[in-house]
């Protein structure tokens, strides 16, 4: 497969007046034809929600697979849908209570049942237009199937022709229990139950509604009409509480979309998703990852929205699993780690938008006498309140587990994640309104329980590191409260702030200069003071400074080797470890330049993935955010940004020769866009975002020794040291670098050739 992006550059100079005018990239790409190359397909049906197409629109999801020879089977999912037994009356001797008590429940699903046994059956899935559809075939009749849920209004779509003995197929909602699935796998079902769905199948708008024990609703409305041969369904899944209006929402969604223009209300869902890809680019050149790449991107605008829910262990598609809730101490924030590179803001800000609407909350989840300045989080919680009881450092949780009991640094990491979408799309309000206000807070909870020791430095009582041991000086919480104090004496610099606006401000410089350091020893980082990593430990709790927070930059020979000595210590274990273990070394590869060994460790992942890319862990149990990390740890290898500099091709191994990306995004609001072939970067080009970019300095690597450059009028470019160019720009400026031995560009060509066929993920055909 090829494909050739063409970008025009006109009066590209040096001289004092510059300008750039570039034909965007994006319209230069038949972005049907590429996404198509990269679609799901299924030669015949899948049997399990393993093999599944996934459809959803941030709330909504449904995925189908076949159940028997005459019934298939299509999930009704709500990530809204939660139960919501009160906070007050967690029982602690249950380990993760919250997800017990206000996790997702189980609401029903549809099944496709048929009058005469299937023969066989396909199946394809469009990222473009975000839609199923297929074949089904008996030995006397035929059917075609197709499926959508629409992108801005609460609807499922199911459509049936049928042809011959398969006329008469219908389709039948079955509800379920409202139950946790953790209770039911653990069978420690919650007393009340809930009660069972009320089924009204009166009228042509059908309904089952679950009203919860503790509150809220959840409700399920359907139409199903036939006409011509072809069978068609709208459903609508609402949740709503302490409200219990959720069937009326429903009902009227179905209304609505069932007497829509049909034509017109497929276009709406269509637009929205041609809108959403076209944002960034980015092929590596292997079928593999470039297939694995887009189904990511397609999954992640599935399963979450501009401020709405946060991508917990399941997203829209609930399964039987003890993860029906949001885990803080790994899984939400790297779920939602790409966002930001990938300059798709909508998929990050459900996170910040939560913590936000539930900064009270934060609040109830420190013990009572904390709460006057303090907030946390605990290794769990609901979607909707977020109530997660955090951990308490030393003495633990009263009646918790005790490695949950003491689990505490979750809330500053989340605080991360809200971090970089201040910092990449410089939004001031929110850094006022929710990153600077909260992260003060979650700060406040460490600070008191601080200890000076006899060397004068700043120690923590025992804490637990997440997935591994409980430890004083817990490096998880060390780092952790590095970065955050860290963070905030920059931004009150940037708020302008002196200690008599904010006197915690001599407490946080108080807190750099005194911090004891991470514990280390002859393997590199320690778990925390006295515990070494010994054998096995899938989570990098031990390691967050040098990835995500970056607060152990590779910049001196000491810091590289300390970072080498303990990423090779940690993968040396001989038993196996999780998928985002092998995405976790790739970032901190990546972040070494070792391109080959960023490669390496993804490639690890393929084992773990699922014939449609989903994943599951202990035993089968799924869970949604390590595929998603995969696609963050290839735009590190791309592109990385932090310290005030853009590095290009980080982490491009040699066996990807020819790279191609587009509008991949960068602190500040900085737009880069570059080229590799054969192993050379062609082009680098780095613009500041109208919108959202910012007057500023930014240092570019663009990996192209002794380059050439031009830029819009006003910038200033300057090499600051060798091989590194120092930019100074204003909003809407643009820089263009090319290497010295070649003849300044009129125009970009950018040859994007995949070795192969495009990788086909579904179902490998059938022998």
């Amino acid at each position: 497969m090829t494909l050739v992006l063409l970008i025009s550059v006109n009066a590209f100079t040096c001289a004092a007046a510059q300008t750039i005018s570039s034909q965007p990239v994006e319209d230069q790409i038949d972005w049907n034809k590429f996404m198509s190359s990269h679609d799901m397909v299924w030669d015949r049906l899948p049997q399990t929600w393993k093999q599944a197409p996934f459809l959803g629109n941030g709330e909504q999801g449904t995925m189908m697979f076949q159940l028997n020879d005459r019934t298939l089977r299509w999930d009704v999912g709500c990530s809204a849908a939660h139960d919501h037994r009160p906070a007050d009356k967690d029982d602690f001797s249950e380990k993760n209570v919250e997800v017990l008590n206000r996790g997702r429940h189980f609401i029903g699903h549809l099944e496709l049942r048929l009058p005469a046994k299937l023969t066989g059956g396909t199946g394809r899935l469009s990222l473009w237009n975000a839609e199923a559809n297929g074949t089904l075939s008996s030995e006397n009749g035929a059917a075609d199937w197709r499926a959508f849920v629409h992108a801005t209004d609460p609807v499922i779509y199911l459509e049936l022709k049928t042809t011959g003995e398969l006329d008469g197929a219908e389709f039948v909602y079955v509800p379920e229990k409202a139950r946790s699935p953790r209770a039911v796998r653990s069978k420690n079902l919650r007393k009340p139950p809930n009660p069972d769905a009320v089924v009204d199948a009166a009228g042509s708008i059908k309904t089952a509604v679950h009203n919860l024990y503790s509150g809220g609703q959840t409700a399920v409305a359907w139409k199903q009409t036939k006409a011509d041969g072809k069978l068609s369904l709208w459903l609508s899944v609402k949740h709503s509480f302490p409200k219990q209006d959720a069937v009326k929402v429903a009902i009227a969604a179905v209304e609505k979309a069932s007497t829509s223009d049909f034509q017109n209300w497929v276009q709406a869902h269509q637009d929205w998703w041609h809108e959403f890809y076209p944002a960034s680019f980015i092929s590596t050149g292997d079928p593999f990852w470039d297939s694995f790449y887009w189904v990511q991107q397609y999954k992640m605008a599935s399963a979450t929205r501009d401020k709405g829910w946060i991508m917990d262990n399941q997203g829209p598609w609930l399964q039987l699993t003890a993860w029906n809730a949001i885990w803080w101490n790994l899984n939400a924030q790297i779920a939602h780690s790409g966002f930001a590179t990938g300059n798709r803001r909508a998929l990050g800000s459900a996170l910040s938008h939560r913590l936000d609407v539930c900064r009270n909350n934060l609040i109830l989840n420190v013990p009572e006498p904390y709460r006057k300045d303090s907030s946390g989080i605990g290794r769990s919680s609901s979607n909707w309140d977020l109530l997660g009881h955090a951990g308490i450092p030393g003495a633990g949780r009263t009646r918790k587990d005790p490695n949950v009991g003491l689990e505490c640094g979750n809330l500053l990491w989340a605080l991360h994640n809200v971090d970089l979408e201040y910092r990449y799309w410089n939004d001031t309000q929110l850094r006022d309104k929710v990153l600077y206000p909260i992260l003060v807070r979650a700060v406040n909870y460490y600070r008191h329980f601080l200890v000076e020791e006899d060397d004068g430095l700043l120690h923590l009582p025992r804490t637990f590191s997440p997935e591994y041991r409980r430890a004083e000086d817990c490096t998880y919480d060390l780092d952790l409260l590095e970065w955050g104090v860290g963070r905030l004496l920059e931004l009150a610099e940037e708020k302008k702030l002196t200690s008599a606006d904010q006197p915690l401000i001599d407490s946080w410089q108080d807190i750099k200069k005194r911090l004891v350091p991470a514990h280390v020893n002859e393997t590199g980082r320690m778990i925390g003071r006295g515990v070494p990593l010994k054998g096995g430990h899938r989570h990098w709790s031990h390691l967050l400074a040098i990835y995500p927070l970056r607060t152990l930059p590779p910049d001196s020979e000491e810091n590289r080797k300390l970072i080498l000595q303990s990423l090779d210590h940690w993968h040396s274990a001989k038993r196996r470890m999780a998928g985002y273990s092998v995405t976790g070394g790739s970032c901190m590869a990546s972040i070494l330049g070792d391109g080959d060994r960023a490669l390496k460790f993804i490639n690890g992942l393929k084992s773990f993935l699922h014939e449609n890319t989903l994943y599951s862990e202990a035993g089968g149990l799924p869970v949604i955010e390590t595929p998603l990390h995969g696609a963050t740890a290839i735009q590190e290898m791309l592109l990385q940004s932090w310290n005030g500099r853009l590095r290009v091709f980080p982490g491009a191994p040699a066996e990807w020769p020819d790279v191609q990306f587009h509008q991949l995004r960068g602190e500040g609001g900085y737009l880069v866009s570059a080229n590799r072939a054969d192993g050379k970067t062609n082009w680098v080009s780095v613009s500041a975002d109208a919108k959202s970019g910012r007057d500023g300095s930014i240092e570019v690597d663009p990996k192209i020794p002794d380059a050439k450059w031009s830029a819009s009028e006003g910038v200033k470019v300057n090499e600051s040291d060798e091989g590194i160019y120092s930019l100074e720009m204003t909003r809407g400026s643009q820089v263009l670098f090319w290497p010295a031995d070649e003849s300044k560009p009129s125009a970009i060509v950018a040859p994007v050739t995949a070795r192969g066929e495009p990788h086909r993920f579904g179902l490998p055909k059938s022998k």
